[in-house]
């Protein structure tokens, strides 16, 4: 059995899965917040972007598997040099962590021993960016010359991606910190709307890169789409 995966219509379908999470993640926060209606018989919490373990964390955790499968599919290319396999193939293992860390929240076991040696609010009330943002610097200046190495369309897809992730993982987040310990202190619906943008911005981060790399597979198959094979 032969599954054809084209670029375009993955990405169109899994965007319109994540506008869909989005909307019904603004419509359950309205009705938690303006209308009084905390949980609507569960639904509410289930595509509640800021909720672990529902649809919306499935789902993320999801395209970050996906991009992992086609990370390490890039990575075994004939055509590559070893210092290609080797850079595809850490980059694959990079996004299956993030992916495990998405559905079990790593990231948040760092915040409170963070904050009980150094407490901080604002912009770093969440005190997981600040060893993750290390980390991503870390990354950032290893893989800077690779990923200007890539070819158009791949180079400029991968920095666009890349900033789409980020700007929803770190800037927004950041936001939600300052707004959350400097103007709320609680949880109500501007910062659930912050909460909202970011996840959005993560889950098209990563579909947009999700294209990029199916579209680079394409590409070096000369332009057939990519397959995958079921005995």
């Amino acid at each position: 059995m032969e599954l054809r995966i084209n670029p375009g219509r993955t990405a169109a379908a899994l965007f319109a899965a994540a506008v869909a999470l989005a909307l019904l993640h603004v419509a359950g926060m309205y009705a938690r917040y303006v209308l009084g209606r905390d949980r609507l018989l569960g639904l509410i919490d289930t595509f509640d972007l800021n909720f672990e373990n529902n649809v919306p964390t499935f789902f993320s955790a999801l395209l970050l598997m996906g991009c992992a499968a086609a990370l390490t599919a890039v990575a075994r290319l004939p055509a590559n040099t070893r210092s290609e396999r080797r850079h595809w193939g850490w980059l694959a293992v990079i996004f299956a962590f993030l992916a495990f860390d998405e559905d079990a929240a790593i990231h948040e076991l760092w915040i409170g021993p963070i904050q009980h040696f150094f407490p901080m609010s604002g912009p770093l009330f969440f005190a997981w960016v600040i060893p993750y943002g290390i980390a991503l610097l870390v990354v950032g200046l290893l893989y800077l010359r690779f990923v200007l190495a890539l070819p158009d369309p791949t180079r400029i897809l991968t920095i666009a991606s890349g900033t789409l992730y980020v700007g929803g993982a770190f800037v927004l987040e950041m936001v939600g910190g300052w707004y959350l310990s400097r103007v709320s202190g609680g949880l109500d619906f501007p910062y659930a709307m912050i909460v909202g943008v970011e996840e959005f911005l993560e889950m098209c981060g990563a579909i947009l890169f999700l294209y990029t790399l199916l579209d680079f597979l394409s590409r070096r198959l000369a332009g057939e789409p990519a397959r995958l094979y079921f005995n």
